[in-house]
């Protein structure tokens, strides 16, 4: 499948059953807990106390983000060069969308390596604010 980067996407499915990680401390030793709490000013607060803030790649982005889509305003909609400035605007949509990911990727795979249990609270943080 391509999307509108032009990048290519493929699907696998393994039949492999998964196994479980073994304890942070050890079969005998204490279940290592940590809360989750999403927050407003930081993006995560961990019940240990540390605070993950909030990257802000899209404010950093945002400057190329604007002016590829005013190129891309002032082209003719439906001609090659519209097609190719098109392009570009997903890109740099895409490359907002793969940063966002690959933080929260490692974010979940640092807490589920160094914790056993992962309580996260459930709030709606857009009533909060």
């Amino acid at each position: 499948m391509k999307n509108a980067a032009g990048q290519y996407h493929v699907c696998f499915v393994c039949t492999e059953e998964a196994h479980l990680l073994p304890r942070v401390n050890g079969e005998n030793g204490d279940l290592e807990f940590v809360g989750v709490d999403l927050g407003i000013e930081s993006l995560v607060t961990l019940s240990t106390g540390e605070k993950v803030g909030n990257p802000r790649w899209f404010e950093n982005e945002y400057k190329r983000l604007r002016r590829e889509q005013q190129k891309l305003s002032r082209k003719e909609k439906g001609s090659n060069n519209w097609e190719r400035q098109r392009k570009r605007v997903a890109k740099v949509h895409q490359r907002i969308q793969d940063r966002r990911k690959d933080f929260i990727e490692k974010l979940t795979t640092r807490l589920v390596e160094n914790f056993d249990v992962i309580v996260i609270e459930d709030l709606s943080v857009k009533a909060m604010q």
